[in-house]
């Protein structure tokens, strides 16, 4: 192993940093530092930091190192003059960025080589020798001592480097201040968001729920820029760092809850179709491009940010040109938005640097977020109070019309009220008038009533004297169709059909009382085809069961007409004169005769004393 001594004699030659007596920070160190790129990412400490290696070390011109070569490795080499006397200090070497890949910073050990420490954004937060956002390491050097330190870094991006070096006092000093302004920053915050919170469960609107979205991703936009967020939040996750700060996936939180919240501002005053359209187009366009940035064709910095630029300003001046239209011009809402312009601008200083100053840059974008929400919410309490005029003014108008109401509606009170009085006299008059007249009404309606009386006796005199002519008419037109000579068709228009002639031969048979045949029980209801069933065993007879139409193969009209001319004495008809009346075979006709003569000889019947119909109950067995 080479000697440190002959290693440290090279380097004081080159780049070397003094640690002067009354010296306690030194700053921006990086261009008093050398570098050199490993292509092959496979060099190791003992050969970097050997005597012939050190002729490759070229001296650092730019706080960017290099632009190209992300991919490689880029090894410092730093060395430190301590020229104080007092050994009451010691010395830190700190680095501001925070958001490296991966930092090993590799300590010079007397003749023993150097001690590496490794650090980053890939391993976690407890793997750092001093728990601090930033990359933090003891020197360990003596006054009268000069050391040459080596920091292998790899980063995926071309940042801006910021190196410092402080003394423990000045650390210490500079840390509490850093983290108690952190501090007080998210507490604005969070006291920011309390309110907006209110808002949403006190108020439940749209607008005040996207606010409190906006300042959430704010808050988390801000923790991945300042590595609070990896130091206590997740600090045994560091694949969060990816999505946090590099992928842009907070700033596109911070765009769409700001189109979002703008959305409802502007629709809180005047309501715009065109602009939700705007709104949701631009965010779908912002979406695409971060898919487009992380997962497609990589644009660079400047064109993506110009685009995400010119894309928010459509949403944003067409809804200044609502509040325009109605005279409601809001400063803090405009100025918020400028603010958002001025965030994304700084998430791209990783490419680009707005301001010489590195801290400056860091930290540029928390006081602007600060008075983002400020700006948002003072447009929103001056929304409220606006709102609130607007209800007392409409409150007013409303109160104006109800008086005005009142008194209209008094006056017409009171012309009604003397039109009510004139008619009510009026029809007074009319009342006394009426009830004269009413009087002889009543003795009049007295003798319509008698008369309606004596005219309803005489109707249902008439009614129940026509009841029964109808009724004997009936009679005599089936006594002239049973007993006298009636042709064909005229009998038919006595017992037209099958419907007729069961309902004549139902009230024949039952004409007396029903009894079951079955049971012997004496009480029926009438049942299809007029016949009857027992309401005890619920047991059904035919009107034609045990009768002389008992199973008849023929209808049953042309068998009455048959059993009708059976009994006349005045008419003989042949076979085939009755068969070719009724269009019957002559063997029916005869066979049906025949049964006819069958029941006349079974009950003795007289032609001269009996009608024909005492023979249609006779049942042959």
């Amino acid at each position: 192993m080479f000697s440190l001594i002959s290693v440290n004699a090279i380097a004081q030659e080159r780049s070397k940093i003094d640690l002067k007596e009354d010296s306690k920070w030194i700053p921006e160190i990086i261009q008093r530092l050398d570098y050199f790129i490993d292509t092959t990412n496979a060099l190791d400490i003992k050969k970097v930091s050997s005597p012939a290696f050190q002729e490759k070390f070229k001296p650092i011109s730019d706080p960017h190192i290099v632009y190209e070569n992300i991919t490689d490795f880029i090894w410092i080499r730093m060395t430190v003059a301590n020229h104080q006397q007092n050994d009451h200090y010691s010395w830190y070497f700190e680095s501001w960025g925070y958001d490296l890949d991966e930092i090993i910073f590799y300590s010079p050990q007397e003749n023993k080589g150097y001690f590496p420490m490794k650090a980053g954004y890939d391993y976690p937060f407890g793997d750092r020798d001093i728990l601090h956002k930033n990359f933090n390491y003891f020197l360990n050097i003596r006054p009268g001592e000069t050391k040459t330190y080596y920091i292998k870094i790899r980063r995926s991006y071309p940042l801006t480097f910021s190196f410092h070096l402080r003394t423990n006092d000045e650390f210490i000093s500079h840390s509490l201040n850093e983290y108690f302004f952190l501090g007080l920053y998210y507490g604005i915050l969070l006291l920011i968001l309390t309110l907006h919170l209110y808002l949403v469960v006190k108020l439940k609107k749209n607008l005040y729920l996207f606010s409190s979205i906006l300042i959430l991703s704010s808050i988390w936009f801000s923790l991945g820029r300042d590595g609070l967020g990896f130091q206590y939040l997740w600090p045994s996750v560091p694949g969060i760092n990816t999505i946090t700060n590099f992928s842009s996936l907070t700033e596109l939180f911070v765009i769409i809850s700001t189109l979002l919240f703008s959305y409802f501002f502007v629709q809180k005053y005047k309501k715009n179709p065109k602009l939700k359209s705007l709104t949701l187009a631009a965010i779908a366009i912002m979406v695409g491009m971060f898919l487009n940035q992380n997962y497609g064709l990589v644009m660079d910095a400047i064109p993506y940010m110009i685009i995400s630029f010119l894309i928010l300003l459509v949403p944003f001046t067409i809804g200044l040109r609502s509040l325009l239209s109605i005279g409601r011009f809001s400063l803090s809402y405009t100025l918020a938005y400028v603010c958002l312009f001025l965030i994304i601008a700084h998430s791209y200083t990783r490419a680009f640097a707005l301001f010489s100053d590195p801290i400056l840059n860091w930290y540029f974008v928390h006081p602007v977020i600060i008075v983002e929400m400020v700006l948002f919410s003072l447009s929103i309490l001056n929304q409220i109070k606006y709102l609130q005029e607007e209800y007392k003014k409409a409150n007013l108008e409303k109160t104006t019309a109800l008086e005005e109401k009142n008194r209209v509606t008094y006056e017409m009170n009171n012309k009604l009220h003397q039109k009510v009085k004139e008619r009510t006299e009026e029809i007074e008059n009319m009342a006394a008038d009426l009830a004269q007249k009413n009087v002889v009404l009543q003795t009049t309606n007295l003798k319509l009533e008698e008369l309606n009386t004596q005219i309803s006796n005489i109707n249902r005199y008439l009614k129940e004297n026509n009841d029964k002519l109808r009724n004997n008419v009936e009679e005599i037109t089936k006594d002239m169709a049973l007993m006298k000579g009636f042709e064909f068709e005229d009998f038919k228009k006595v017992f037209p059909d099958k419907e007729t002639c069961l309902k004549f031969l139902s009230e024949l048979k039952w004409q007396q009382k029903f009894i079951c045949k079955k049971c012997g029980y004496n009480k029926s209801t009438e049942s299809r085809n007029h016949g009857r069933r027992c309401k005890n065993c619920n047991y059904y007879e035919s009107p034609t069961a045990d009768t002389l139409f008992h199973k008849l193969k023929f209808p049953i009209e042309k068998a009455f007409y048959i059993l009708y001319l059976s009994n006349r004495k005045d008419v003989e008809l042949t076979l085939n004169e009755l068969s070719e009346i009724l269009d019957l075979r002559r063997e029916t006709c005869w066979a049906f005769k025949n049964k006819i003569a069958q029941a006349m000889e079974k009950v003795g019947h007289n032609k001269e004393l009996s009608g024909w119909e005492t023979l249609a109950l006779v049942h042959l067995e």
